[in-house]
């Protein structure tokens, strides 16, 4: 059973991230992912039973909680459990399959701003997934690292996947803020079912790990075209969600 916690998302101090630098080139270039293991940032969420997959999210560093990040608007319009306690993830699903197995959900993080009020400053959702055959999702998959505080401007890349796709979109893109706070990039084709896809910028050759910045919403839910994508900016209160998320409170 999937439990909400509403994290009391006040805001708290930080201490600005380090300036991210550009990613260093896609290694399957602008298009479609040419392969499984390029994808495995990134993946799609599911309804238990429903076939079709309609929303992006990836899995991040959460010390002991096995996380992914979205849109809170993937997951929840409002304060009920029903809308979210069959949700499901699949880590770098392709061609129709999942190689990496589905992952199901066993909490939620939300802002009570998000549900009561659709803030789109806290359009941003951390999944806690339950482990597989005793498995977590992490032994399978790397998790991505997650920046608060970051200059809001710059080269990142987004994967995600459109609806009725088999395989993810990535594009590089220019990432610019916008007045009110929000992070905008051109990508195009950027369609229905890629809310929530992932930013990403500083990748870690030693690692192979990127740093999420951003997920596709906020602003007009994440972009009313295809071809310019919205985020909420990761400052303070998200990195107060994150924490929420971490903890399990």
């Amino acid at each position: 059973m999937v439990s909400l916690v509403l994290a009391l998302a006040a805001c708290t101090s930080a201490t600005p991230a380090t300036a991210p630098a550009a990613p260093a080139p896609s290694p399957d270039g602008i298009g479609r992912v040419a392969s499984e293991k390029a994808a495995r940032h990134a993946g799609t969420l599911f309804r238990a039973g429903t076939g079709g997959h309609f929303c992006s999210a990836t899995v991040v560093d959460g010390g002991g909680a096995d996380l992914v990040v979205t849109a809170a608007h993937c997951v929840t319009s409002g304060p009920g459990l029903a809308a979210y306690a069959d949700l499901e993830y699949a880590p770098a699903y392709r061609n129709g399959t999942a190689p990496y197995g589905v992952w199901k959900a066993a909490r939620v993080t939300v802002d009570p701003r998000w549900t009561e009020h659709a803030d789109p400053d806290l359009d941003v959702a951390f999944i806690e997934l339950a482990p597989r055959d005793g498995q977590r999702v992490t032994d399978v998959v790397d998790a991505q690292r997650i920046a608060f505080g970051t200059p809001g401007r710059g080269t990142v890349r987004l994967t995600g996947y459109p609806d009725g796709a088999d395989d993810p979109l990535t594009c590089l893109g220019t990432m610019t803020q916008r007045a009110d706070g929000q992070l905008r990039v051109a990508c195009t084709g950027y369609a229905a079912g890629t809310s929530g896809t992932p930013w990403l910028t500083d990748f870690e050759p030693g690692t192979h790990t990127w740093a999420v910045v951003g997920v596709i919403g906020g602003f007009q839910l994440g972009g009313d075209t295809d071809d310019v994508s919205y985020s909420p900016y990761f400052g303070p209160d998200v990195q107060h969600l994150y924490q929420q998320a971490v903890q399990g409170a």
